[in-house]
Protein backbone atom coordinates (compact mmCIF):
# COMPACT_ATOMS: atom_id res chain seq x y z
CA UNK A 1 0.00 0.00 0.00
CA UNK A 2 2.97 2.60 0.98
CA UNK A 3 4.53 1.52 -2.64
CA UNK A 4 0.66 2.10 -4.17
CA UNK A 5 0.46 5.39 -2.76
CA UNK A 6 4.43 6.58 -3.48
CA UNK A 7 3.53 5.82 -6.89
CA UNK A 8 0.51 7.86 -7.05
CA UNK A 9 2.13 11.21 -5.50
CA UNK A 10 4.72 10.62 -8.00
CA UNK A 11 2.18 10.30 -10.68
CA UNK A 12 -0.13 13.57 -9.55
CA UNK A 13 3.45 15.32 -8.97
CA UNK A 14 3.77 14.61 -12.84
CA UNK A 15 0.67 16.06 -13.94
CA UNK A 16 0.51 18.90 -12.03
CA UNK A 17 3.86 19.90 -13.07
CA UNK A 18 4.71 18.53 -16.52
CA UNK A 19 8.62 18.19 -17.72
CA UNK A 20 9.61 17.16 -20.80
CA UNK A 21 11.99 14.40 -20.21
CA UNK A 22 13.60 11.61 -22.97
CA UNK A 23 14.31 7.92 -21.32
CA UNK A 24 16.81 5.92 -23.01
CA UNK A 25 19.38 3.18 -21.87
CA UNK A 26 20.61 5.05 -19.23
CA UNK A 27 18.06 5.78 -17.41
CA UNK A 28 16.88 1.48 -17.09
CA UNK A 29 17.95 -0.38 -13.94
CA UNK A 30 18.51 -4.08 -15.91
CA UNK A 31 17.70 -7.11 -13.64
CA UNK A 32 20.22 -8.23 -10.68
CA UNK A 33 21.78 -4.67 -10.52
CA UNK A 34 23.29 -2.84 -7.95
CA UNK A 35 21.47 0.21 -7.29
CA UNK A 36 23.20 2.99 -4.27
CA UNK A 37 21.09 6.48 -3.99
CA UNK A 38 19.36 6.12 -6.73
CA UNK A 39 15.68 7.42 -7.48
CA UNK A 40 13.57 5.40 -10.11
CA UNK A 41 10.12 3.78 -10.75
CA UNK A 42 9.58 0.71 -12.48
CA UNK A 43 8.16 0.89 -16.27
CA UNK A 44 8.18 -3.14 -16.99
CA UNK A 45 6.79 -5.61 -14.80
CA UNK A 46 6.14 -9.05 -14.76
CA UNK A 47 6.25 -10.71 -18.49
CA UNK A 48 6.78 -7.05 -20.01
CA UNK A 49 10.70 -7.32 -18.48
CA UNK A 50 13.20 -8.50 -21.02
CA UNK A 51 14.37 -11.55 -18.74
CA UNK A 52 10.60 -12.55 -19.37
CA UNK A 53 10.10 -11.85 -22.88
CA UNK A 54 13.23 -13.90 -24.13
CA UNK A 55 12.42 -17.07 -21.68
CA UNK A 56 10.39 -18.82 -24.64
CA UNK A 57 10.33 -22.75 -24.60
CA UNK A 58 13.22 -24.30 -24.89
CA UNK A 59 13.93 -26.62 -28.40
CA UNK A 60 13.77 -29.76 -28.30
CA UNK A 61 16.96 -31.21 -29.28
CA UNK A 62 17.40 -34.68 -30.88
CA UNK A 63 20.61 -36.69 -31.42
CA UNK A 64 21.59 -38.02 -34.83
CA UNK A 65 21.24 -41.93 -33.30
CA UNK A 66 17.72 -40.64 -31.90
CA UNK A 67 16.79 -39.52 -35.67
CA UNK A 68 17.96 -42.51 -37.17
CA UNK A 69 16.13 -44.30 -34.88
CA UNK A 70 12.71 -42.77 -35.67
CA UNK A 71 13.76 -43.37 -39.62
CA UNK A 72 14.34 -46.83 -39.10
CA UNK A 73 11.31 -47.79 -36.70
CA UNK A 74 8.80 -45.70 -39.22
CA UNK A 75 10.50 -48.08 -41.98
CA UNK A 76 9.63 -50.75 -39.93
CA UNK A 77 6.43 -49.89 -39.08
CA UNK A 78 6.07 -49.38 -42.90
CA UNK A 79 6.91 -52.78 -43.92
CA UNK A 80 4.74 -54.62 -41.20
CA UNK A 81 1.93 -52.72 -42.56
CA UNK A 82 3.06 -53.79 -46.08
CA UNK A 83 3.37 -57.60 -45.20
CA UNK A 84 -0.13 -57.63 -43.40
CA UNK A 85 -1.70 -56.01 -46.33
CA UNK A 86 -0.60 -58.98 -48.48
CA UNK A 87 -0.96 -61.75 -46.67
CA UNK A 88 -4.50 -60.09 -45.98
CA UNK A 89 -4.76 -60.12 -49.81
CA UNK A 90 -3.36 -63.96 -49.97
CA UNK A 91 -5.94 -65.02 -47.41
CA UNK A 92 -8.76 -63.73 -49.87
CA UNK A 93 -8.37 -67.09 -51.74
CA UNK A 94 -8.64 -69.24 -49.00
CA UNK A 95 -11.69 -67.53 -47.82
CA UNK A 96 -15.51 -68.17 -49.24
CA UNK A 97 -16.60 -64.83 -47.97
CA UNK A 98 -15.86 -61.44 -48.41
CA UNK A 99 -17.19 -59.07 -45.66
CA UNK A 100 -15.47 -56.09 -45.42
CA UNK A 101 -15.00 -56.39 -41.63
CA UNK A 102 -13.70 -60.23 -41.91
CA UNK A 103 -10.91 -59.02 -44.37
CA UNK A 104 -10.10 -55.61 -41.63
CA UNK A 105 -10.34 -58.35 -38.61
CA UNK A 106 -7.67 -60.64 -41.05
CA UNK A 107 -5.38 -57.55 -41.31
CA UNK A 108 -5.24 -56.56 -37.59
CA UNK A 109 -4.44 -60.03 -36.59
CA UNK A 110 -1.44 -60.37 -38.91
CA UNK A 111 -0.33 -56.97 -37.64
CA UNK A 112 -0.85 -58.45 -33.74
CA UNK A 113 1.38 -61.46 -35.14
CA UNK A 114 3.97 -59.32 -36.52
CA UNK A 115 4.24 -56.51 -34.16
CA UNK A 116 7.52 -58.15 -33.31
CA UNK A 117 9.11 -56.79 -35.92
CA UNK A 118 9.16 -53.44 -34.34
CA UNK A 119 11.95 -52.92 -32.07
CA UNK A 120 9.96 -50.90 -29.09
CA UNK A 121 12.83 -52.37 -26.33
CA UNK A 122 14.99 -50.63 -28.39
CA UNK A 123 14.30 -47.07 -27.22
CA UNK A 124 14.23 -48.78 -23.13
CA UNK A 125 17.86 -50.16 -24.02
CA UNK A 126 19.14 -47.00 -25.60
CA UNK A 127 18.00 -44.99 -22.46
CA UNK A 128 19.40 -47.33 -19.88
CA UNK A 129 22.86 -47.49 -21.60
CA UNK A 130 22.80 -43.23 -22.13
CA UNK A 131 22.04 -43.09 -18.40
CA UNK A 132 25.08 -45.39 -17.24
CA UNK A 133 26.80 -42.78 -19.92
CA UNK A 134 26.01 -39.84 -17.66
CA UNK A 135 27.24 -42.14 -14.53
CA UNK A 136 30.76 -42.84 -15.86
CA UNK A 137 30.98 -38.99 -16.67
CA UNK A 138 30.38 -38.24 -13.12
CA UNK A 139 32.53 -40.34 -11.94
CA UNK A 140 35.23 -39.60 -14.27
CA UNK A 141 38.58 -38.82 -12.27
CA UNK A 142 40.05 -37.43 -15.25
CA UNK A 143 37.58 -34.73 -15.79
CA UNK A 144 37.42 -33.26 -11.74
CA UNK A 145 39.17 -29.97 -11.31
CA UNK A 146 40.63 -30.14 -7.94
CA UNK A 147 41.41 -25.85 -7.90
CA UNK A 148 37.96 -25.21 -7.71
CA UNK A 149 36.77 -29.00 -6.61
CA UNK A 150 34.37 -29.22 -9.26
CA UNK A 151 33.59 -32.67 -10.79
CA UNK A 152 32.50 -33.43 -14.35
CA UNK A 153 28.47 -33.08 -14.41
CA UNK A 154 26.34 -34.79 -16.90
CA UNK A 155 23.43 -32.10 -17.46
CA UNK A 156 21.71 -34.11 -20.05
CA UNK A 157 21.64 -37.94 -20.68
CA UNK A 158 20.28 -37.01 -24.19
CA UNK A 159 23.67 -35.27 -25.75
CA UNK A 160 26.54 -38.37 -24.42
CA UNK A 161 26.92 -39.93 -27.63
CA UNK A 162 26.95 -36.50 -30.00
CA UNK A 163 30.67 -35.54 -28.16
CA UNK A 164 32.15 -37.95 -30.25
CA UNK A 165 30.51 -36.32 -33.46
CA UNK A 166 31.38 -32.57 -32.73
CA UNK A 167 33.77 -30.79 -35.62
CA UNK A 168 33.70 -26.81 -34.63
CA UNK A 169 34.51 -24.97 -31.22
CA UNK A 170 33.06 -21.48 -31.32
CA UNK A 171 34.24 -20.05 -28.64
CA UNK A 172 34.19 -16.23 -26.79
CA UNK A 173 37.54 -14.95 -26.12
CA UNK A 174 37.37 -12.78 -22.84
CA UNK A 175 36.43 -14.77 -19.79
CA UNK A 176 36.77 -18.08 -21.64
CA UNK A 177 40.08 -18.61 -23.18
CA UNK A 178 41.12 -15.44 -21.32
CA UNK A 179 40.92 -14.40 -17.84
CA UNK A 180 39.12 -11.28 -17.89
CA UNK A 181 41.11 -9.89 -15.52
CA UNK A 182 43.27 -6.83 -17.01
CA UNK A 183 46.20 -5.61 -15.98
CA UNK A 184 47.97 -2.43 -17.16
CA UNK A 185 51.37 -2.96 -18.94
CA UNK A 186 52.83 -0.88 -21.19
CA UNK A 187 51.53 2.75 -22.49
CA UNK A 188 52.40 5.22 -25.42
CA UNK A 189 52.86 8.89 -24.60
CA UNK A 190 53.65 11.77 -27.05
CA UNK A 191 55.26 9.27 -29.36
CA UNK A 192 57.33 7.61 -26.66
CA UNK A 193 56.83 3.95 -25.01
CA UNK A 194 56.79 2.71 -21.45
CA UNK A 195 56.83 -0.02 -19.62
CA UNK A 196 59.27 -2.18 -22.54
CA UNK A 197 61.67 -3.17 -19.54
CA UNK A 198 59.91 -2.40 -16.50
CA UNK A 199 59.70 -3.39 -12.61
CA UNK A 200 57.53 -4.73 -10.75
CA UNK A 201 55.92 -2.99 -7.85
CA UNK A 202 52.86 -4.01 -6.51
CA UNK A 203 50.82 -0.92 -5.29
CA UNK A 204 46.72 -0.95 -5.25
CA UNK A 205 47.33 -4.76 -6.83
CA UNK A 206 49.27 -2.86 -9.67
CA UNK A 207 52.10 -4.43 -11.03
CA UNK A 208 53.50 -1.46 -13.78
CA UNK A 209 56.41 0.51 -12.90
CA UNK A 210 58.56 2.71 -14.95
CA UNK A 211 61.35 4.70 -13.82
CA UNK A 212 61.14 7.27 -16.52
CA UNK A 213 57.22 7.46 -16.81
CA UNK A 214 57.69 8.04 -12.92
CA UNK A 215 60.38 10.80 -13.73
CA UNK A 216 58.29 12.53 -15.78
CA UNK A 217 55.51 12.79 -14.02
CA UNK A 218 57.33 13.95 -11.22
CA UNK A 219 58.56 16.61 -13.26
CA UNK A 220 54.81 17.63 -13.97
CA UNK A 221 55.10 16.93 -17.71
CA UNK A 222 52.19 18.89 -19.49
CA UNK A 223 51.69 15.50 -22.11
CA UNK A 224 51.90 12.68 -19.12
CA UNK A 225 49.56 14.85 -16.94
CA UNK A 226 47.04 15.12 -19.80
CA UNK A 227 47.44 11.63 -20.46
CA UNK A 228 46.65 10.19 -17.01
CA UNK A 229 44.00 13.36 -16.24
CA UNK A 230 42.25 11.46 -19.41
CA UNK A 231 42.59 8.11 -17.94
CA UNK A 232 40.94 9.42 -14.52
CA UNK A 233 38.06 11.44 -16.53
CA UNK A 234 36.81 9.58 -19.17
CA UNK A 235 35.22 6.57 -17.88
CA UNK A 236 32.10 5.25 -16.33
CA UNK A 237 33.74 3.89 -13.14
CA UNK A 238 31.82 4.84 -9.33
CA UNK A 239 33.94 5.12 -6.37
CA UNK A 240 32.79 3.57 -2.92
CA UNK A 241 34.72 4.20 0.31
CA UNK A 242 35.68 1.59 2.71
CA UNK A 243 35.32 1.86 6.54
CA UNK A 244 39.13 2.05 6.46
CA UNK A 245 39.22 4.75 4.24
CA UNK A 246 40.24 2.85 1.33
CA UNK A 247 38.63 3.59 -2.29
CA UNK A 248 37.40 0.66 -4.42
CA UNK A 249 36.77 1.14 -7.71
CA UNK A 250 33.19 -0.12 -9.30
CA UNK A 251 33.46 -0.46 -12.90
CA UNK A 252 31.50 -1.98 -15.89
CA UNK A 253 34.57 -3.24 -17.53
CA UNK A 254 37.50 -4.27 -16.27
CA UNK A 255 39.50 -2.65 -18.66
CA UNK A 256 37.78 1.02 -17.28
CA UNK A 257 39.07 -0.38 -13.89
CA UNK A 258 42.95 -1.19 -14.61
CA UNK A 259 43.19 2.31 -16.37
CA UNK A 260 41.85 4.28 -13.56
CA UNK A 261 44.27 2.29 -10.95
CA UNK A 262 46.87 3.12 -13.15
CA UNK A 263 46.34 6.48 -12.97
CA UNK A 264 46.06 6.52 -9.24
CA UNK A 265 49.35 4.69 -9.04
CA UNK A 266 50.48 7.66 -10.87
CA UNK A 267 49.47 10.67 -8.70
CA UNK A 268 46.39 10.99 -10.42
CA UNK A 269 43.07 9.28 -8.21
CA UNK A 270 39.68 9.67 -9.14
CA UNK A 271 37.86 10.33 -5.78
CA UNK A 272 34.56 10.59 -6.87
CA UNK A 273 31.48 11.90 -9.18
CA UNK A 274 27.92 13.09 -9.55
CA UNK A 275 25.95 14.04 -12.37
CA UNK A 276 27.49 17.32 -12.53
CA UNK A 277 31.26 16.97 -11.30
CA UNK A 278 34.08 14.98 -11.60
CA UNK A 279 36.84 15.16 -8.42
CA UNK A 280 40.29 13.87 -8.88
CA UNK A 281 43.47 14.18 -6.35
CA UNK A 282 45.57 15.38 -8.80
CA UNK A 283 49.79 15.37 -6.91
CA UNK A 284 48.06 15.49 -3.76
CA UNK A 285 45.58 18.36 -4.58
CA UNK A 286 41.98 18.33 -4.77
CA UNK A 287 40.78 19.32 -8.31
CA UNK A 288 36.44 18.90 -9.01
CA UNK A 289 35.89 19.48 -13.03
CA UNK A 290 32.59 20.30 -13.82
CA UNK A 291 31.30 17.57 -16.11
CA UNK A 292 29.40 19.47 -19.36
CA UNK A 293 28.51 16.35 -21.73
CA UNK A 294 29.43 11.95 -21.65
CA UNK A 295 29.50 10.64 -25.36
CA UNK A 296 28.63 7.76 -24.44
CA UNK A 297 30.67 4.45 -25.66
CA UNK A 298 28.70 2.09 -27.99
CA UNK A 299 29.95 -0.82 -30.07
CA UNK A 300 28.73 1.06 -33.03
CA UNK A 301 30.82 3.81 -32.10
CA UNK A 302 33.85 2.09 -30.66
CA UNK A 303 35.16 5.19 -28.61
CA UNK A 304 33.54 7.60 -25.21
CA UNK A 305 34.09 10.52 -24.83
CA UNK A 306 33.56 13.18 -21.88
CA UNK A 307 33.51 17.15 -21.95
CA UNK A 308 35.11 18.48 -18.96
CA UNK A 309 35.53 22.44 -17.70
CA UNK A 310 38.38 22.81 -15.39
CA UNK A 311 38.44 25.60 -12.48
CA UNK A 312 40.30 27.04 -14.60
CA UNK A 313 37.63 27.54 -16.75
CA UNK A 314 39.09 25.98 -19.96
CA UNK A 315 36.99 23.35 -21.42
CA UNK A 316 38.38 20.22 -23.18
CA UNK A 317 37.00 17.26 -25.08
CA UNK A 318 38.30 13.91 -23.71
CA UNK A 319 37.92 10.74 -26.17
CA UNK A 320 39.23 7.27 -25.99
CA UNK A 321 38.48 4.61 -28.15
CA UNK A 322 39.98 2.02 -30.75
CA UNK A 323 42.62 2.78 -33.41
CA UNK A 324 40.57 2.15 -35.85
CA UNK A 325 38.21 5.28 -35.01
CA UNK A 326 40.20 7.79 -33.58
CA UNK A 327 42.64 8.28 -35.59
CA UNK A 328 40.18 9.00 -38.86
CA UNK A 329 38.94 11.63 -36.08
CA UNK A 330 42.49 13.29 -35.30
CA UNK A 331 43.98 16.63 -36.71
CA UNK A 332 45.41 15.92 -40.11
CA UNK A 333 48.88 17.99 -39.05
CA UNK A 334 49.32 14.92 -36.15
CA UNK A 335 52.74 14.24 -36.61
CA UNK A 336 52.66 11.44 -33.82
CA UNK A 337 50.58 9.41 -35.36
CA UNK A 338 52.72 7.11 -37.27
CA UNK A 339 55.19 6.49 -33.90
CA UNK A 340 51.87 5.21 -32.26
CA UNK A 341 50.82 3.31 -35.11
CA UNK A 342 53.91 1.56 -34.35
CA UNK A 343 53.67 0.58 -31.14
CA UNK A 344 50.03 -0.65 -31.61
CA UNK A 345 50.98 -3.42 -34.12
CA UNK A 346 53.44 -4.10 -31.45
CA UNK A 347 50.73 -4.08 -28.55
CA UNK A 348 48.66 -6.25 -31.00
CA UNK A 349 51.22 -8.73 -31.71
CA UNK A 350 52.03 -9.27 -27.63
CA UNK A 351 48.31 -9.84 -27.08
CA UNK A 352 47.57 -6.37 -25.53
CA UNK A 353 44.25 -4.75 -25.65
CA UNK A 354 44.94 -1.11 -26.88
CA UNK A 355 42.92 2.12 -26.66
CA UNK A 356 44.13 5.41 -28.19
CA UNK A 357 43.54 8.45 -25.97
CA UNK A 358 43.47 12.19 -27.61
CA UNK A 359 41.92 15.17 -25.97
CA UNK A 360 40.53 18.83 -28.25
CA UNK A 361 40.39 22.37 -26.64
CA UNK A 362 36.55 23.72 -26.61
CA UNK A 363 35.53 27.40 -26.96
CA UNK A 364 32.73 27.92 -24.24
CA UNK A 365 30.45 29.56 -26.68
CA UNK A 366 30.54 27.05 -29.25
CA UNK A 367 29.70 24.29 -26.16
CA UNK A 368 27.22 26.29 -25.23
CA UNK A 369 25.53 26.30 -28.50
CA UNK A 370 26.10 22.63 -29.08
CA UNK A 371 24.77 21.77 -25.68
CA UNK A 372 21.25 23.42 -26.51
CA UNK A 373 21.37 21.27 -30.18
CA UNK A 374 22.58 17.85 -28.13
CA UNK A 375 19.63 19.13 -25.36
CA UNK A 376 17.10 18.88 -28.62
CA UNK A 377 17.93 16.00 -29.53
CA UNK A 378 17.90 13.93 -26.93
CA UNK A 379 14.12 14.96 -26.24
CA UNK A 380 13.39 14.63 -29.78
CA UNK A 381 10.34 12.01 -30.31
CA UNK A 382 11.94 10.92 -34.21
CA UNK A 383 15.32 10.23 -35.23
CA UNK A 384 16.54 10.63 -31.95
CA UNK A 385 19.40 8.13 -32.55
CA UNK A 386 20.32 9.87 -35.86
CA UNK A 387 20.56 13.33 -34.49
CA UNK A 388 22.80 12.49 -31.27
CA UNK A 389 25.28 10.40 -33.69
CA UNK A 390 25.55 14.07 -35.89
CA UNK A 391 26.36 15.74 -33.03
CA UNK A 392 28.52 13.29 -31.80
CA UNK A 393 30.42 13.30 -34.81
CA UNK A 394 30.43 16.74 -35.27
CA UNK A 395 32.39 17.31 -31.79
CA UNK A 396 34.83 14.51 -32.18
CA UNK A 397 36.92 15.77 -34.85
CA UNK A 398 40.55 17.52 -35.36
CA UNK A 399 41.57 16.00 -31.83
CA UNK A 400 45.19 16.06 -30.87
CA UNK A 401 46.61 12.87 -30.04
CA UNK A 402 47.88 11.81 -26.86
CA UNK A 403 48.94 8.20 -26.84
CA UNK A 404 48.00 4.71 -25.87
CA UNK A 405 47.32 2.24 -23.90
CA UNK A 406 47.98 -1.09 -23.66
CA UNK A 407 45.94 -4.02 -21.06
CA UNK A 408 47.11 -7.30 -20.50
CA UNK A 409 43.90 -10.19 -20.52
CA UNK A 410 46.01 -13.38 -19.78
CA UNK A 411 44.85 -17.15 -20.63
CA UNK A 412 43.11 -19.19 -18.76
CA UNK A 413 44.77 -21.96 -16.88
CA UNK A 414 44.99 -24.67 -19.09
CA UNK A 415 44.31 -23.45 -22.06
CA UNK A 416 47.14 -24.23 -24.73
CA UNK A 417 46.72 -27.61 -23.11
CA UNK A 418 43.23 -28.03 -23.88
CA UNK A 419 43.71 -27.00 -27.64
CA UNK A 420 46.72 -29.60 -27.66
CA UNK A 421 43.87 -32.16 -27.00
CA UNK A 422 41.18 -30.64 -29.37
CA UNK A 423 43.78 -30.56 -32.40
CA UNK A 424 44.62 -34.22 -31.51
CA UNK A 425 40.82 -35.33 -32.10
CA UNK A 426 41.02 -33.33 -35.24
CA UNK A 427 38.26 -30.52 -33.32
CA UNK A 428 38.70 -27.22 -35.38
CA UNK A 429 38.26 -24.18 -33.22
CA UNK A 430 37.30 -20.29 -34.09
CA UNK A 431 37.11 -17.71 -31.75
CA UNK A 432 34.39 -14.96 -32.06
CA UNK A 433 35.72 -11.70 -30.87
CA UNK A 434 35.42 -7.91 -31.58
CA UNK A 435 39.37 -7.02 -30.99
CA UNK A 436 41.84 -6.07 -32.84
CA UNK A 437 43.16 -8.18 -36.16
CA UNK A 438 46.44 -8.61 -34.77
CA UNK A 439 45.47 -9.93 -31.25
CA UNK A 440 43.55 -12.28 -32.83
CA UNK A 441 45.96 -13.84 -35.20
CA UNK A 442 47.93 -13.60 -31.89
CA UNK A 443 45.38 -16.00 -30.66
CA UNK A 444 45.43 -18.20 -33.61
CA UNK A 445 48.36 -19.03 -33.10
CA UNK A 446 47.76 -21.02 -30.12
CA UNK A 447 44.60 -22.61 -31.90
CA UNK A 448 47.27 -23.71 -34.81
CA UNK A 449 49.47 -25.51 -32.36
CA UNK A 450 49.12 -29.17 -32.91
CA UNK A 451 51.13 -30.52 -29.88
CA UNK A 452 51.82 -28.95 -26.67
CA UNK A 453 55.35 -27.33 -26.99
CA UNK A 454 54.21 -25.94 -30.20
CA UNK A 455 51.80 -23.87 -28.52
CA UNK A 456 54.40 -23.12 -25.82
CA UNK A 457 56.73 -21.92 -28.15
CA UNK A 458 53.76 -20.05 -30.17
CA UNK A 459 52.79 -17.87 -27.13
CA UNK A 460 56.50 -17.24 -26.60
Amino acid sequence: KIMFTMFSLVCMFILIFPRLLSIGVKELMYYVNLCDNVSFFCISLGPDTKLMQNSGTSTFKRTRIDCMMNILVLCIGGFLVTISAILSVWYFFFETTDDALSSFLIFCSYVIVLNMLVPMSLYVSLEIIRFGNSLFINWDRDMYCPRTNTPARARTTKLSEELGQVKYILSDKTGTLTRNIMTFSKCCIEGKAYGEHLGKCKIFKFTFHDPNLVEIVRKRNPEAQAFFRLLDLCHTVMSEKKEDGELIYQAQSPDESALVTAARSFGFKFHSRTPETITLMEMGNKVIYDLVAVLDFTNRRKRMSVIVCSPEGKITLFCKGADTVVFERLHSFNHLKEATQEYLNKYARDGLRALVLSSKQLEESYVQGWKERLHEASIAMEGREERLEELFEEMEKDMTLLGATAVEDELQEGVPHTIEQLGQAHIKIWMLTGDQKGWCQMTTFVVQGKILQEVRNELQ
